[in-house]
């Protein structure tokens, strides 16, 4: 899946079902997963570890997936980041910050959708030199 390389995924969701699910199904697929609650959480983490792939919820107390993008975009270079809401994602909201989020993922999400979008999201890492 990865080959040689070690790929990091941080996944950020303050519903700690959520959150223990989701990092349960990307290291079940060899990807070395670290949590984070909530959006405080997710800075300090990317503060001190790279991550190639950020899966983050939108509705978070304390900061919001939003505000971490934009927190994120700042840092080079940003990880991609895998964005998931049980809310739409209306049109307004990807004007926002749609060209910083790689893809959207409606809850609950699928195990393979999900699987399938942090393959992607490493895949165009890699295609970009990163």
């Amino acid at each position: 899946m990865t080959g040689d390389v070690e790929v990091c995924v941080l996944v950020v969701d303050d519903n700690a079902g959520i959150r223990e699910t989701t990092a349960a199904i990307l290291t079940s697929v060899g990807y070395t997963v670290t949590e984070a609650q909530d959006g405080e959480a997710a800075l300090e983490e990317l503060a001190h570890n790279p991550f190639h792939v950020v899966v983050l919820d939108e509705r978070m107390p304390k900061l919001n997936g939003t505000e971490v993008v934009r927190t994120l975009c700042h840092e080079p270079p940003p990880p991609v980041i895998v964005m998931a809401s049980a809310y739409d994602f209306d049109s307004d909201f990807r004007e926002n910050i749609g060209h910083r989020v790689f893809r959207y993922l409606k809850k609950p999400v699928r195990p393979k959708d999900l699987i399938d979008a942090v393959r992607q999201a490493v895949d165009s890492q890699r295609d970009a030199g990163g």
